[in-house]
């Protein structure tokens, strides 16, 4: 992976971290996964209705979780730069997931967004909150996770 590669995930989840960390004031965004953790496998659907495997990604590419909702500002602002992001590094194996965590009461709007802003990566549905149980317990918004 060139250092430009790692620079810019850096960046990323710097920022992203950072919009995380004000949620709840005084508390800093906690990650129940940690260096040297073993990434938990999850099974999803996508936008499209089609299945989405973590393990197919796991050990072959650097990926990207990020936690979003419809209702989230700060979430859809990021989305270009997540796209951009991806573009850049798709091919050298770079993963972007985006895992909605909208209920009942806007999930019917995720696939429009995705739609109209162009994403190509894939845009993952967590309606009964499971990966969010794993990977974003406090359902913090925005929140991003990097595994390599």
């Amino acid at each position: 992976m060139t250092s430009s590669i790692v620079r810019c995930l850096l960046v990323a989840s710097v920022l992203l971290s950072a919009c995380a960390a004000t949620n709840e004031p005084g508390e800093g965004a906690k990650s129940p996964v940690g260096k040297g953790t073993t990434a938990t496998d999850f099974t999803t659907k996508d936008v499209d209705g089609q299945t989405f495997r973590l393990s197919d990604h796991v050990g072959k590419s650097v990926i990207l979780i990020d936690f979003w909702a419809t209702w989230c500002e700060p979430c859809l602002a990021e989305f270009p730069h997540l796209q951009a992001l991806y573009d850049r590094h798709k091919e050298k194996g770079f993963v972007v997931v985006a895992v909605s965590m909208d209920g009942p009461d806007s999930i019917a709007m995720v696939p429009g967004f995705v739609k109209r802003n162009g994403l190509t990566f894939p845009v993952v549905l967590d309606e009964d909150s499971r990966i969010a149980s794993i990977y974003n317990p406090r359902k913090s918004a925005p929140l991003s996770v990097l595994i390599d």
